[in-house]
């Protein structure tokens, strides 16, 4: 990762401003306070965004703005990335707005969750830091010294942890910790399964009896067959009498039904004979009657020929009438408009156009002629009132002829039907008398058949049906209360296998258990022995390795700050710094200010290389940041930033200082200066 520029607007004390970066070596300089740091920060803020505790939006928003923007320019792997996020003051709190990415030439507007999201898997960090502080960012890239000395005072305890999530180590204490659990887990389960396997042996002695009352219950079971088979044998036997003695019933039913038919069918053809002979002596009479009658019909189509043309002749009639009333309403009208001409023109004293007075001369001519028009008027009115009374009297005529015809053909409509029904009578006298001589030898047929019938019912009268029937039902009777034996001894045969069925089952299941916590316990030991033993020897030989890097850098890089032959330093097992100092050892609080500030630096220089080294994937190797990294140091000492300068052979070595000698061995300067709270590049 190689940072190219980034561009500031309302950010602490910068207004607006875009500062270039050049590989090598660059120093931000300035006074104290000139805003130096504030580049560090907007850096950080730009890749990881607001982090509780460390970067805060009111720490970063300039006072009294209500907006403002990191802009972060860099390259990785021969991409150019461009990054920006932005801050919004809201009510009474400042909170991060949605930023975007552009890679290369492709833009996405993301979430500042999202945006973090992406920068680690661009820079190839572990997305567990997702939700907090990147720690590899924090001790490879960029480490405020203040920081790394307060994590070289702190407790042992305190700082292995930190290394531990810093190397990634603190996975096999986690490891430790979760089997530890585990075991206490398994352990639990094991005392619940034995529990539960309690009654094994009683359960298996419980088969046992299940099995010798089956056996019991089968030998009960089968001599209810026997019986069974022998009564329903005999039930067999009366079933058949019965059917035969059914059949012949049927058979006599069938008779004594056949009877009753004949005699219905005797007492309704009686009845339809009396009924047809009544019917033929009215029907004859009917006859009579209506051929006394004068039944002769007129030429219908004639009719309908006379009432068409009449009608023709009616529409012709009120078309006329039509005509001559609106010839007449228009003399009405015309009538009506020139007696009001005459009354106006009489009254007029101007012309309404030209406003001259009109002489009574010009008003006689006016009115002469409405008055001729008035008579012409007039006798057209008496011309089309008489053809209108005359039109209206001939279509009364014409109604009137209508009307008679009409009737005429009414009346010819009646004797028709009459006619009609005329000989509809004589037709059903006739089918009448067909039918009541048809009846009388249906009666006599009745008659013979009823006889057969009362001679057959005679044959089939004897039966014992019903001492049979009771026998029947002492034999069904038995049989159910052998059915009702059987279905019992069944049913707990049944319950038996179906009660061992279950008690198997939860034998299987127990001792299934019982294995399971054989398992457990085996499983348990191993975790508790050789899993532990394991953990804990890759832990050991892990923070070894660590450890001699660890230490051999550092050693190499505060021999290289401070030169003193009488000073010997070395990190112990806590990763704590052991110093000697003739002979005697020393408490790193009792250093002096440019020595502590050496031992962190030192620290922190071996510390980027050692996890640079460990996590080999990271795309921040090629990047360092270094804040007041000469705080407390001797000009000898400033010197010797050089020498380790030149050490470290990493592509971009940004450098914050007020140090002004620095400036004399790094490739790039960028001054700056607070001028009216302020922040600007000289």
């Amino acid at each position: 990762m190689i940072i190219k520029k980034i561009k500031l607007r309302n950010i602490r004390s910068y207004n607006e401003k875009e500062i270039q970066f050049n590989t090598g070596s660059t120093l931000l300089s300035g006074d104290i306070g000139s805003g130096k740091s504030t580049v560090l920060l907007a850096i950080d803020f730009a890749l990881f965004g607001l982090s509780k505790g460390i970067i805060t939006g009111e720490a970063l928003l300039r006072h009294g703005q209500k907006d403002g923007y990191v802009e972060l320019n860099f390259s990785i792997d021969n991409n150019e990335i461009k990054i920006r996020r932005t801050l919004k003051k809201t009510g009474g709190s400042i909170a991060q707005e949605p930023g975007y990415l552009r890679i290369n030439n492709e833009s996405e507007n993301l979430s500042p969750v999202e945006l973090k999201q992406r920068i680690l898997q661009i820079l190839n960090y572990p997305q567990e830091t997702l939700t907090r502080k990147s720690l590899i960012y924090r001790y490879t890239v960029y480490t405020p010294q203040e920081e790394m000395k307060s994590i070289l005072l702190g407790g042992n305890e305190s700082r292995l942890d930190t290394l531990r999530r810093i190397f990634n180590i603190d996975k096999y204490k986690r490891i430790q910790e979760n089997a530890r659990m585990l075991s206490s887990d398994l352990r639990t389960r094991i005392k619940e399964k034995e529990a539960m396997i309690s009654d094994l042996e009683e359960l298996k002695k419980s088969i046992e009896e299940k099995k010798k009352n089956k056996e019991e219950t089968s030998i009960k079971s089968m001599r209810t067959n026997d019986e069974l088979s022998e009564v329903q044998k005999k039930i067999d036997e009366k079933k058949e009498e019965i059917l035969m003695m059914d059949e012949k019933i049927k058979m006599l039913n069938e008779c004594k039904k056949d009877l009753e038919i004949n005699e219905l069918n005797l007492r309704n053809s009686l009845k339809r004979i009396n009924d047809s002979n009544e019917m033929i002596q009215k029907l004859m009479n009917e006859i009579i009657e209506l051929e006394r009658e004068d039944l002769s019909e007129i030429d219908a189509d004639r009719i309908n020929s006379d009432i068409s043309g009449l009608k023709s002749k009616m529409l012709k009639v009120e078309e006329e009438l039509l005509s001559a009333r609106k010839s007449l309403n228009e003399c009405r009208h015309d009538h009506l408009k020139s007696e009001k001409m005459i009354r106006e023109i009489k009254e007029l004293k101007k012309c309404p156009t030209c406003f001259q007075n009109v002489n009574d001369e010009h008003k006689d001519k006016i009115i002469g002629n409405e008055n001729l028009k008035l008579q012409d008027l007039n006798e057209n009115i008496n011309l089309h009132t008489k053809k209108e009374n005359s039109l209206l009297a001939d279509s009364e005529i014409i109604r009137e002829e209508i009307e008679k015809l009409n009737s005429l053909k009414s009346r010819n409509d009646v004797a028709r039907l009459r006619s009609k029904n005329l000989g509809e009578k004589k037709e059903m006298h006739k089918r009448l008398t067909d039918e009541s001589n048809q009846a009388d030898e249906s009666i006599k047929a009745i008659e013979t058949r009823k006889i057969e019938l009362n001679s057959r019912i005679n044959e089939l009268g004897n039966l014992r049906h019903e001492e049979i029937k009771k026998e029947l039902d002492l034999l069904l009777h038995k049989e159910k209360e052998i059915l009702l034996a059987k279905n019992t001894c069944d049913n707990e045969i049944k319950n038996i296998e179906k009660e061992m069925l279950r008690i198997n089952e939860e034998i299987s299941k127990k001792e299934k258990t019982r294995d399971d916590i054989f398992k457990m316990k085996n499983f348990r030991n191993f975790i508790d022995g050789s899993f532990m033993n394991i953990v804990e020897t890759i832990e050991r030989k892990v923070m070894l390795r660590v450890h001699n890097d660890f230490n051999e850098l550092f050693m190499k890089w505060f021999k290289i700050l401070v030169d003193d032959e009488s000073m010997n330093v070395r990190l112990d097992e806590e990763f704590s710094p052991l110093i000697e100092q003739n002979g005697y050892n020393v408490e790193y609080p009792y250093l002096s200010g440019g020595e502590k500030t050496a031992g962190a630096l030192a620290y922190r220089l071996a510390l980027n290389q050692v996890i640079n080294n460990l996590i080999s994937n990271v795309k921040t190797r090629d990047l360092l940041i270094l804040d007041e990294p000469t705080d407390g140091f001797s000009e000898e000492q400033v010197d010797r930033l050089r020498i380790v300068l030149d050490e470290l052979n990493i592509k971009q070595i940004i450098i914050v200082s007020h140090e002004s000698k620095i400036e004399s061995f790094v490739e790039n300067v960028i001054r700056l200066n607070k001028k009216d709270g302020v922040s600007e590049i000289i």
